[in-house]
């Protein structure tokens, strides 16, 4: 077979190929694919393959990975199988193969019940290389206890002294219980389904990760890591037979039937959904959130029980359903039911409990979640005062809305709006859609579904609804009594009252299982405990041998970009409202759209406020952007244009961005607001009317849209403070490279720590100056919406096109203003923002501390513009720098959970993510910098690096965003493939003389800011060292 074969042209039904007996083949006439189930007829493994005309192939092996405790067993063995095996014996052969391989996805991954390995490339070659590293990696893993110790956890003695743990994942999971939404959703999940396997925490407790030993992970992984327990999946346009044969003869003909490992089971007795059906409400502490920790250190510890910190209180119900999640077509209406409940602000939970102002917002865990054998159902919500007496109330809407939809029924406006998503999400393409595929069907899977291929035909459950609503007009609502006010399954409630005793608390224990620990040691298990050590330090720094691992070379990359990757577009000048102004319109041309529109408009900012205004503005910027779409107009009210808006579109998103100068990033940048929204043929004029009615007409000042603003003001607080302890890194970055770029300034303003300063004030303003910020925004969007700022890029049928510049003229740009002059009437202040003349300066080194047990450790320095002929080589270097020695010192030998090195436009930095360490990270960076400075790189570096750099490069774009970069940069296809020629003829000493020159230690005057964010218990110690002490609040 080729590449491209079609197997329906091939293969029989219960016909045998090398070993696999083909059970079923199903044609998915919606996505144009065929999918095929196969039995391993040996080892009884499932194999499903989904043949597609995309070359982007995906594999995958997965395994039912129940857990019996909350030690982390599941997902320590997923990182340690992936420490070398018997066919590549090196010590991190899947990061290594990162640098070897021109992948668009490699990863690995730990769920509740299974664990996952997988990887897409569009490279045949290299798919069969990362075919065979992946499956010796699994099934002949060689489970080095040093790499159990360096993953998991292991204890040192922190210079001869008291005892510590160190270990990867034990430090990723402390960041993980860190986060209150992550503490509330595992809580809620345990106390759910507490006395079954999904009661225990798959990822690992910090509190039980040192239970787990190196004879249980081995036994785990002899158990559950067997063909017997395994299913595979391949996606995309390679021969299937290729696959198959390389499986049985390279591995499946090593096994015979395992039926112990064949018996794993998550299936749980159904009375445990029937048990506790009136369960009592469940009060938990939780981690206090940055806004209340200054709150809480006012109080003497013994009262700071519990402390007054909307962000993080929640409360819960989740409810058991009584249907298996194997049955595809309940869980199907389930999610609808739970969007239609839960989504937009028509929703009858939004009205219930987020409009009234009983909470904030809803939690990440509200919705339907199928992932366990027996699904279940949760409301959530987040931001108020916390107290029994609070959760009863709120306990008591959450029925009365489900009663109200019993009553009343969902609007039927919604309910067509769904369906149309639905008819679009067949036809928009999205990036991997093989991952996505995986991902539809593993669940079921685990959980022993017989159907597996009805994962993939989502159009014959979309016919079977549309048949039942036609034979019941009210079958959605139907499924509310059925299941949610059923009281035959178990519920439980759960209220999480944040305290500053929690991550207290958490210390505490573990320095008293440490004690206890040292304490009933003897000085011989103490250096024993030296020994090992210093054994995984010395495994860790041992010069090793990569050569076993297949690798791609520069030969393998194409010279030219790939044809699919090149920019075709024409342009054309609409005429706008004003005989002196036009718009350019780029029209982008692609194979096909599967006769979708997509449309983007920019309106560009940089020169609309004048430099005194710029601070506030920008700050203002994200606010204005959520709100468009969410404020009614004049003849559309808040809670009915989202309707509007899902009827005819796929959505309509407003993003403020900023770019540096291509030329210039240190000095300049350009800001705008980025619109995009797309539809199909029928619905064009409609959505465009849409968008300009939000555009020229959204009613900033109306009461009814002022309560709404302030609602959506408080749940961007919410949503910002939890950034802090997710994305800190990226946070932290923004803030490192203030006064090395321009646009870092905006980057702050938009998504930085300024912006969450921002939001935490606003979230709590006066009335009267909500009504002073939504006379801004009024005069922000006539300010801003006009055919003088607009440049407007369509992705469509080339047949279509014309049409679409009709449709746009008429409806948009000939009635937008050309340019509008007036000032602000509005006397909104940003005072409370830090406006002092540094506040935006070079950062030198800056702390914030967060109530967290680990750190966000991040330094930059300048750099160069992307037009600089230095930037390329800069970029490998970058790579370079990442893969050969941050990532050993930072994440293998300093346990962080990741680690990264990039070079931007104009500066160039390296940060940590979950990092136990600060200062010895800072060491490390000093370090990297004369490693670079030494030029100790070889050219097998090099080569891996531009593997690396090229698998981002020519990884595949959609429709959606072909001529992104074109358009909204001016990089031209021509500046594209220079730099290509660029990337592949640098040279070992051309680098080495540019590390030279950039790579200098750092001075006491050196630009070279850093900003770490990290426990507020460590304030004083960085205080004392000289940093500046920031805050979050």
């Amino acid at each position: 077979m080729r590449r491209g074969d079609r197997c329906r042209d091939h293969f029989r039904i219960h016909s045998t190929y090398h070993n696999f007996r083909l059970d079923r083949i199903v044609r998915i006439p919606e996505f144009k694919i065929d999918a095929l189930e196969l039995t391993h007829t040996k080892t009884c493994s499932k194999y499903i393959h989904i043949d597609a005309n995309d070359p982007n192939n995906v594999f995958s092996v997965l395994f039912r990975t129940p857990p019996q405790s909350s030690n982390g067993v599941p997902h320590i063995l997923e990182h340690t199988v992936l420490c070398g095996s018997q066919k590549f014996p090196v010590r991190d052969p899947f990061f290594n193969m990162l640098k070897r391989s021109l992948n668009t996805y490699m990863n690995a991954m730990t769920a509740c019940d299974h664990t996952m390995y997988p990887f897409a490339t569009t490279n045949e070659k290299d798919w069969q290389h990362l075919l065979a590293v992946y499956l010796d990696a699994v099934f002949f893993p060689v489970l080095n206890p040093l790499d159990f110790m360096q993953e998991g956890h292991h204890l040192q003695r922190k210079s001869k002294m008291a005892l510590e743990r160190k270990g990867v994942v034990l430090n990723e999971m402390k960041g993980v219980f860190s986060d209150a939404a992550q503490v509330f959703s595992t809580k809620a999940q345990e106390l759910s389904f507490s006395d079954t396997t999904y009661g225990n925490v798959s990822g690992g407790d910090p509190k039980y990760i040192p239970d787990l030993t190196y004879e249980e992970l081995k036994a785990f992984h002899t158990k559950h890591y067997h063909p017997s327990n395994a299913c595979f999946y391949s996606y995309g346009d390679l021969p299937l037979t290729q696959h198959l044969a390389y499986l049985d003869e390279e591995i499946l003909n090593k096994f015979t039937f395992q039926p112990e490992s064949a018996s794993v089971d998550v299936k749980e007795p159904k009375y445990a959904i029937f048990q506790d059906t009136k369960s009592p409400l469940h009060v938990i502490q939780g981690p206090i959130s940055n806004t209340a920790q200054t709150q809480a250190e006012s109080i003497a510890a013994e009262e700071a029980t519990f402390v007054d910190d909307k962000a993080n209180t929640k409360f819960c119900i989740t409810k058991l359903l009584d249907f298996d999640s194997t049955d595809l077509f309940q869980g199907f209406l389930m999610r609808i039911a739970s969007y239609l409940l839960t989504e937009g602000t028509a929703a009858p939970m939004y009205k219930a409990l987020i409009e009234t102002g009983l909470a904030h917002d809803f939690t990440s865990n509200t919705g339907v979640d199928t992932s366990t054998y027996y699904p279940s159902f949760t409301i959530g919500v987040e931001g108020f005062v916390g107290s029994e007496d609070m959760a009863m109330r709120l306990e008591e809407a959450i029925y009365q809305a489900y009663q109200s939809v019993m009553d009343e029924g969902f609007d039927p406006d919604r309910v067509k709006g769904l369906l149309h998503q639905m008819e679009l999400g067949q036809k928009h393409l999205v990036g991997n859609f093989g991952l996505n595929l995986l991902h539809s069907f593993s669940s079921v899977w685990c959980h022993r579904g017989q159907d597996l291929l009805g994962c993939f035909q989502f159009d014959l459950m979309l016919k079977r609804l549309e048949e039942k609503m036609k034979t019941n007009p009210r079958f959605l609502e139907s499924q509310v009594g059925r299941f949610l006010q059923s009281s035959k399954t178990k519920e439980s409630k759960v209220l999480m009252l944040p305290s500053e005793q929690y991550l207290k608390n958490q210390k505490a224990f573990d320095a008293e299982q440490l004690e206890k620990l040292q304490n009933t040691m003897t000085e011989c298990e103490l250096e024993q405990i030296d020994r090992k050590s210093k054994e995984l330090q010395e495994y860790q720094q041992r010069p090793q041998s990569i050569d076993c691992l297949p690798t791609l070379t520069i030969d393998d990359i194409p010279r030219e970009m790939i044809k699919a990757d090149k920019d075709n577009f024409t342009e054309r000048k609409l005429s706008g409202a004003s005989a002196t102004h036009s718009v350019c319109l780029q029209h982008v041309h692609v194979p096909t759209t599967h006769e979708i529109t997509y449309l983007r408009f920019y309106f560009d900012t940089t020169s609309v406020f004048s430099p005194a205004e710029r601070l506030k503005y920008h700050a203002l910027l994200p606010t204005f952007t959520s709100v468009l779409g969410a404020l009614g107009t004049s003849n559309k009210s808040y809670d009915t244009l989202p309707t509007h808006i899902q009827n005819c579109s796929g959505g309509i998103s407003f993003t403020p961005v900023a770019y540096p100068s291509l030329f210039d990033a240190e000095q300049h940048s350009q800001q705008g607001i980025l619109v995009g929204t797309y539809c199909l043929p029928n619905k064009l004029n409609q959505n465009l009317d849409l968008l300009h009615q939000i555009l020229s007409d959204t009613q900033f000042t109306q009461s009814e849209n002022l309560a709404q603003l302030r609602i959506i003001l408080q749940m961007s607080a919410l949503n910002s403070s939890r950034a802090i302890s997710s994305s800190g890194n990226a946070l932290a970055g923004i803030s490192s490279r203030l006064g090395l770029v321009d646009a870092a300034f905006y980057h702050e303003l938009y998504r930085g720590l300024t912006q969450i300063q921002f939001l935490q004030h606003a979230a709590n303003c006066s009335d009267e100056e909500l009504q002073r910020i939504a006379k801004e925004f009024e005069w922000m969007a006539q300010r801003i919406f006009t055919t003088s700022s607009l440049k407007i890029c369509t992705v469509t049928e080339d047949q279509l096109q014309l049409n679409v510049e009709k449709a746009i003229q008429a409806q948009l740009v000939s009635k937008l203003p050309s340019i509008f002059s007036s000032t602000s009437s509005a006397s909104w202040s940003a005072s409370f923002l830090d406006t002092e003349a540094d506040a935006f300066a070079l950062q030198s080194r800056k702390y914030y501390g967060f109530p967290m047990s680990v750190n966000f450790v991040v330094q930059s320095f300048p750099s160069v513009s992307f037009s600089h002929p230095d930037h390329v080589p800069l970029i490998v270097l970058a790579q370079i720098l990442s893969s050969c020695f941050i990532h050993q010192h930072v994440r293998e030998r300093g346990g962080a959970y990741g680690s990264n090195v990039t070079q931007h436009e104009g500066a160039f930095t390296m940060s940590s993510y979950f990092d136990p360490n600060t200062w010895s990270t800072l060491e490390t960076y000093a370090a990297a910098r004369e490693w670079m400075r030494m030029g100790k790189f070889n050219e097998q570096d090099l080569q891996e690096a531009l593997l690396s750099i090229f698998a981002s490069i020519d990884a595949p774009t959609t429709p959606a965003n072909k001529g992104r970069v074109a358009f909204l940069r001016g990089i031209t296809q021509a500046m594209r493939q220079k730099r290509r020629e660029q990337y592949l003829s640098v040279s070992l000493s051309e680098l080495r003389q540019i590390a030279e020159r950039y790579f200098q230690p750092i001075g006491e005057e050196s630009r070279s800011p850093t900003v770490i964010i990290g426990s507020d218990a460590a304030i004083t110690e960085f205080k004392d060292k000289g940093f500046k002490i920031g805050s979050l609040i």
